[in-house]
């Protein structure tokens, strides 16, 4: 049994409407999850799985969706060789809470821009919850997000950290082409 605790007010976006997400998760991994709504609790009934690693991957999902990706977005982790990774802001700023407002306002920019610069061409997803960032996405577009958002932490401007998504988005295409 794994358990995991994700934030109360996620608790419906993995239940799902009708008990929609959950469903899903259940019907493609094998794995019964109980939740328990009071404490945020997920249990992962792991017992019978339809493949041994789906128990993980189903610990991937709901953590993903605890950090605020939509269900959507986190059941990409279900593919193979799709990661997540969380980076809790306060090991960069310290427990300075104006810190890590400042860190995150940059990392979102202004509109959501720079999120959606670092998503598009690293062709990862990103969310920004609390204070984390998280981040889905194969290994390379793992190494270009996680890149990006190390060098705003650093204070790089942003558009130092744009033109380096620019450079970077050639070894993705190449992997693209490696993989066919």
């Amino acid at each position: 049994m794994i358990s995991i605790r994700i934030p109360q007010d996620r608790i419906g976006v993995l239940i799902g409407k009708n008990g929609e997400t959950r469903s899903k998760i259940e019907n493609i991994s094998g794995v019964r999850l109980e939740i328990d709504s009071e404490t945020g609790d997920v249990n992962l009934d792991d017992n019978s799985p339809k493949d041994p690693e789906m128990p993980l991957k189903v610990r991937e999902v709901v953590r993903a969706i605890g950090r605020g990706f939509s269900p959507e977005r986190a059941f990409r982790l279900f593919d193979t060789g799709v990661y997540l990774e969380i980076i809790d802001l306060k090991d960069y700023t310290g427990k300075n809470s104006k810190r890590v407002k400042t860190v995150r306002s940059r990392l979102i920019g202004t509109r959501g821009k720079t999120r959606r610069l670092i998503e598009e061409l690293s062709e990862s997803y990103i969310s920004i919850y609390g204070n984390t960032v998280s981040i889905i996405g194969d290994y390379i577009q793992m190494e270009i997000s996680r890149e990006s958002i190390m060098m705003i932490l650093r204070g790089n401007q942003h558009g130092t950290v744009y033109k380096y998504l620019e450079r970077k988005r050639k070894d993705i295409r190449l992997a693209k082409l490696d993989s066919v």
